[in-house]
């Protein structure tokens, strides 16, 4: 694994998990397509089985730079309202376990040849070099900078997917891909001579946010909320009534139709990423909907819901609190969530695109018949990169090293290995 704080010398090797215990999965399909060999793998009566032979632990090597193995079911947005299964193809070596009764498949494969797939998984392959470049040396910094190793326990160093960063294999790769990999090879964006933990989300929505208010951790220098268009000032929505007028007006921002063509946006986008208006955005409620989602999402009991009120927002109007009021039989009952990603899965039957949103005109539903509308902007935690907005402002003409020092404040890059 790798270790927070260790600036590597060379490519490191790293552990990607594909399959995860949670996943609760059962079988998978893997077909190599140098040899043409093929493997049936299924958990059986709590024991691993490959091609109907019982095994304690089976591993498929790199066979060489051109060999690739095709697995199939993978899950894709784990946990999210785009949850799907899909087929993927990698690079690197295979580790297929059994852990208490479900599958665990892990890939082995070089930081380069990774990021070769993470840049065309959580976007297009059809972005401009400079996204994709700017992409790369994000998701670089993120993995070796390892401030979250959030599957420690399992021994790897990050997983396929959204709850990391998306890593979808080749079969979306493209020579532009490529070349923003070579390219930045060895490439990283740094702090006071540390890797920086380069965060980012799909679209910020106008204004990105400073990381303490997403994850409750120490502030760093280089995440802080910027305007995001030209002359990145500084601008604070935590007034309600700024970001009430801020929705409703148009602003040039580089995640905007000013900048990214609405009509055209879908090129760019991740292959599981869900059509939609990624910069505003509105749902609406009756008040029966809203109290049923409250009560499944949040294991809560509301008879019905009174209102919703934001208590404390962040920079870029990201709710950070919200109170939920209601009644149970018929006494006062309240809620109070304290966290962005909470408020959004409390909110939609899925996942809320973002928690920037305003609460109808007043956070107050009068009757039966009333309904609440959420209106909003982005998707995402909108900390650190906008990838709409990178992508604007790649559109635009703007280079990778342009992008990376207009989303992170103070930085330096550099290339730390060839």
């Amino acid at each position: 694994m790798l270790k927070k704080g260790i600036i590597p010398k060379k490519e490191p090797i790293i552990s990607i998990g594909l399959v995860l215990p949670i996943d609760k999965q059962h079988s998978i399909k893997i077909k190599c397509n140098s040899k043409s060999e093929q493997y049936c793998i299924e958990i059986m009566e709590d024991h691993l089985h490959v091609n109907g032979n019982r095994e304690n632990t089976f591993s498929l090597e790199k066979l060489s730079n051109d060999s690739s193995y095709n697995l199939d079911p993978i899950c894709a947005g784990r946990g999210f309202h785009w949850q799907k299964k899909i087929s993927i193809s990698v690079q690197g070596c295979l580790r297929i376990e059994n852990v208490n009764g479900y599958l665990f498949v892990v890939n082995d494969i070089g930081l380069e040849s990774y990021l070769m797939s993470v840049a065309t998984s959580e976007m297009s392959g059809d972005c401009p070099i400079a996204m994709l470049e700017a992409q790369t040396i994000a998701a670089r910094s993120w993995l070796i900078a390892s401030e979250e190793q959030k599957h420690s326990e399992l021994g790897l160093d990050a997983c396929n997917d959204d709850c990391c960063q998306r890593y979808q294999g080749i079969k979306n790769m493209t020579k532009e891909a490529e070349s923003a990999a070579r390219g930045t090879r060895g490439t990283f964006i740094t702090y006071e001579n540390e890797i920086c933990d380069a965060r980012y989300s799909k679209s910020c929505g106008g204004i990105t946010e400073n990381n303490e208010n997403v994850w409750n951790n120490a502030p760093k220098a280089y995440l802080r909320g910027i305007y995001d268009g030209e002359n990145n000032r500084r601008i604070d929505l935590s007034n309600a009534i700024d970001i009430k007028n801020w929705l409703s007006e148009v602003h040039e921002c580089y995640c905007s139709n000013d900048h990214v063509d609405q009509n055209e946006l879908n090129r760019y986008l991740g292959s599981v990423d869900e059509k939609g208006n990624y910069f505003r955005w509105e749902f609406t409620y009756s008040k029966d909907q809203l109290k049923n989602i409250i009560n499944k999402k949040m294991n809560a009991s509301f008879d019905s819901i009174d209102s919703l009120t934001s208590q404390k927002r962040g920079v870029s109007g990201r709710i950070l609190k919200l109170m939920i009021s209601g009644k149970k039989d018929d006494d006062p009952c309240e809620l109070v969530i304290n966290n962005e990603y909470d408020i959004r899965d409390a909110l939609h039957p899925e996942f809320l695109y973002s928690s920037a949103f305003t609460i109808n005109a007043n956070s107050n539903i009068k009757s039966d018949e009333d309904k609440i509308t959420l209106t909003g902007a982005g998707w995402g935690h909108g900390v650190g990169l906008c990838q709409i907005g990178a992508l604007g402002m790649a559109l635009s003409g703007r280079s990778s090293e342009e992008i990376l020092r207009h989303y992170f404040s103070s930085i330096t890059i550099k290339k730390l290995y060839d």
